[in-house]
Formats: structure tokens, sequence, C-alpha cells
């Protein structure tokens, strides 16, 4: 028997008459194509509706995408990849009404390319070929699309070149004696400068340089608030506000203030010798201490340990409100604060270990002896001292340390009676 296979029957097109298969709208590709225009569902194909583009006046960067509210600008080359990426994503495609009985699927943008245009004319066009499938027909037409090119000065350009009075100052200040290294405001500018801290940094005005620190001015009070915040998060800060009236306004209650927020960060930087007095009723009063970490808080290790059953180091930490309650203190010894610095980095002396008694502990107490690394070969002084660094040394390693033999006139009068003044405070292994 002869099987008969299915076979589709042909409809002619009811404008042209084409043999065509079936479909809704009973059109050939052709017809459909001359009776749905695609052009009128893409914005900016008429020179009267035409598409805005934003560009910065002063770095000339494009507008490229919304961020909240931010907008990333970007710098692109005329008629660049970037451009044109740019000018893609900003083309709408609208929904065409009047065709009741014909339907269609999602526009689709297939290829684009540049049309010249006159660089001054503050104008693009490109050359847009769209896509649709209109009952069961694929359509592809090429459409002009129009843009027009508006400034609008990005956020950078527009805190650099807009004329605006500051509210409110932070004035960062850490003071320490002339020569000695400020590793607090060190610290806080690499985190001010990380990539993570960028919208920080876009609140601020401007920066000014002062002698013991830096100036940051913000356009409103809330926003110094906010940055002394994360100030005191990174560093052991006091924060002290302050006011000052410019002008007033009587007849509608207004005036317009200043604010000044002082923020003094705590002058202990790391690996700094403290002399901690008896008067600050403290765990190490009376005793040598040594910045072992600085944070939110100040980390103090016992620099003078005793011999005892336990072999425990005794560690303190100290608030910013701590340090100022108890009279705070100064670089020098002249100082009446309670945390006074002897010895700061700079002046560490390189040591040789020789011999290292270990003592178990969490901090492994070990008596050593060293000799500086300048003698060898000249002299044999040996130097004797207790330190902490027991579980990190061994004969023949390289250590810094502070060289109390020659600096520690005095220090046996402000020193508790039980504590024996060693030769040398080991600060850390190299």
């Amino acid at each position: 028997m002869t099987t008969i296979s299915n076979v589709v029957n042909r409809i002619p097109c009811c404008l042209c008459g084409t043999m065509i298969l079936p479909n809704a709208a009973n059109q050939c590709p052709a017809c459909l194509a001359a009776n749905f225009d695609l052009k009128a569902m893409v914005q900016g194909n008429t020179e009267g509706d035409p598409i805005i583009v934003h560009q910065c006046r002063q770095c000339r960067r494009y507008a490229r995408s919304i961020q909240g509210s931010h907008i990333h600008y970007e710098y692109c080359e005329p008629e660049s990849p970037q451009l044109l990426s740019i000018c893609l994503k900003h083309i709408p495609i609208l929904t065409k009404k009047g065709h009741s009985s014909v339907t269609h699927n999602k526009v689709q943008i297939m290829d684009s390319s540049w049309i010249w245009t006159e660089p001054n004319s503050m104008r693009l066009k490109l050359r847009v070929t769209v896509r649709a499938d209109v009952e069961d027909v694929t359509l592809q037409q090429r459409v002009p699309v129009l843009f027009k090119i508006n400034w609008k000065m990005c956020n950078k350009c527009d805190r650099e070149y807009t004329n605006r009075t500051w509210h409110a100052v932070v004035q960062l200040r850490q003071k320490r004696e002339t020569g000695a290294p400020k590793k607090g405001l060190a610290a806080i500018e690499m985190a001010l400068s990380s990539r993570a801290n960028r919208d920080l940094r876009n609140t601020v005005l401007k920066i000014d340089s002062s002698r013991h620190g830096l100036d940051f001015y913000f356009l409103s009070l809330s926003k110094a608030q906010h940055f002394a915040q994360f100030l005191s998060r990174l560093a052991p800060i006091k924060i002290k506000t302050s006011s000052k009236l410019i002008s007033a306004d009587v007849k509608c209650n207004t005036a317009n203030m200043q604010y000044t927020l002082t923020c003094d960060v705590v002058p202990l930087c790391r690996d700094d010798l403290v002399l901690v007095h008896k008067e600050s009723r403290s765990l190490l009063g009376g005793r040598l201490a040594l910045v072992t970490k600085v944070a939110s808080v100040v980390h103090l290790t016992d620099a003078s340990p005793k011999r005892s059953a336990t072999n425990k180091i005794d560690h303190v930490e100290i608030t910013a409100e701590a340090y100022h309650k108890n009279g705070g203190g100064g670089g020098s010894a002249k100082d009446n604060g309670c945390y006074t610095i002897l010895q700061t980095s700079e002046r560490l002396v390189r040591f040789v270990v020789l011999d290292v008694e270990f003592r178990v502990s969490k901090y492994a107490l070990a008596d050593v002896q060293v000799a500086r690394e300048s003698d060898l070969g000249a002299n044999d002084e040996v130097l004797n001292c207790i330190t902490h660094l027991g579980h990190l040394i061994k004969p023949g390693d390289i250590v810094l340390g502070y060289d109390l033999v020659s600096s520690s006139v005095g220090l046996e009068e402000v020193l508790n009676s039980n504590v024996i003044l060693q030769d040398v405070v080991l600060v850390k292994k190299i």
C-alpha cells in the first residue's frame, strides 16, 4: 500500500496573492514587513525624539551606569566600542500599539555600527539592526538611532569646581615629640586610601595638612560625625565637638554654624617603650611596658617581667578615655602624665642572641644573653635580660631592642621597688 505523507496546504497572501504557509495574519513576510514597522518601536529614530546621553563638561567622561544614587562615569574615545556599549544601554524598546491582529515577541538588537556625525554637533548616530518574531515570521530591519549629548558634571568634578562652603571640619591630630614616627596617622592614611573606603573619601570636600595631622572638611555635621566614628575604629581617639556661630537670621529663626570635631589620637605607637607611673592605678603601674598592638585600644605588655612560679606576663588594654582620664602623657620624661614614652622605634638597636634559657608559658619567658651587633669583634660585653620572646628566638638570631644601659638614668626613682631594671628590652625578631 502507498502511504500518503502529511502535506500542509498553502494559501495565498491576502494582500499580494503569494502562496505562503498559513499564519494568523495570512500575510507573506514582505507584506508583514511593510505593514509592521519595527522602527516605531525604537526610541531615537527621529530627529525630534533623540536619546539623551550625559557627558561631564570638565573631564569629558560619559555616564555609564547608575548604582543607587551614584552615577558611574567612564572615559571613552569617539566612536569607540566602549562608547557604543554605553549608547546601546540607553536605547529603550517601545511596545507598538494598534496591531490587535498581529502579535510579536521581544524585539532584539542584532547588530550596530556608527554613522558619522560632525564632532562638534553634540550628536551621535547609530545604525541598529533589530529583529522580532511576528506570527512565526522573523522580521529584521535597520533603524537609525539619534543620540543627543547633554552636559552633566560628575560627582568628582562637581565637588572640585563648585564653590561650596564647608560646615564641619575634622581635625585629626597625633602629638609626639619632634622626629618620632607618627605610625597612628600613617595607619589611618593607608586605611582611607584603600578601595573599600572610596565612598567615604568622596564625602570629603577638601584635605589640608597641619603640623601634627590633617584637616578634613565636610558639607554637613552628620558626614563629619560619621567620618570621626570611622577613625575611632582604626585608632584610639578622643573626639571633642565645638561650634561657632557664623551668621543668624532672627526673623526666620535660622543660624549658620560651623562645627569642629577634634580627634586626638593617643600618642602611643607600636614598639614604643613606655613608663607607666604609679598614679595610673594600672596593673602595670610603676613598671616599664612595651606597646605590642594599636587598634581601637592600646595593648601594653610588661617589659620588665619578674620571675615567678607561674611565669605570667601582665597585659593591659588602654582606651582613649582611660588614657586621657589618667592625665595622658607625652614623648619626654618631663611630662607629668601617667604614660611617658621613653624610647621610640627609630632608637632600636640590633642585638645578637648568645644564649636562651627557656621558661614554659603562654608568652614564653626566657633568660637571654645578647650582645650588640656593632660590638662583635670589638669587645666582649654581654647584656642580660628577661624577655617574652623566648618561643621565637634561639642563639644566633638577630633581634631589635632598646639599650637601657646608657639611657636608664633616674628610672629607679619612679619604678616599683620590686622591679629589676634590665640591660635590654627586646622588642622583635628580625
